[in-house]
């Protein structure tokens, strides 16, 4: 397994947080990965797939004001 290193990028140059074992000139493959979905793709994701239509359904309520007794 390849090894993943975590690097900053500044000024137009990549630098690695932690000492590498590499040999001089030797190539590297390079996979730049974003931090996180932004919180809108994973909305629309949810809209689409109908994640949330159960939450529309009468049925689906769990609990109503009439349920149970008040906590005092």
């Amino acid at each position: 397994m390849s090894p993943r290193i975590q690097a900053i990028y500044e000024s137009g140059v990549l630098k690695p947080l932690q000492k590498l074992a590499l040999t001089e000139q030797q190539r590297v493959e390079i996979l730049i990965l974003e931090d996180d979905l932004p919180p809108s793709l994973i909305a629309e994701v949810a809209q689409k797939a109908g994640s949330y239509n159960f939450l529309s359904r009468s049925g689906e309520d769990i609990y109503t004001i009439e349920d149970g007794e008040g906590i005092d």
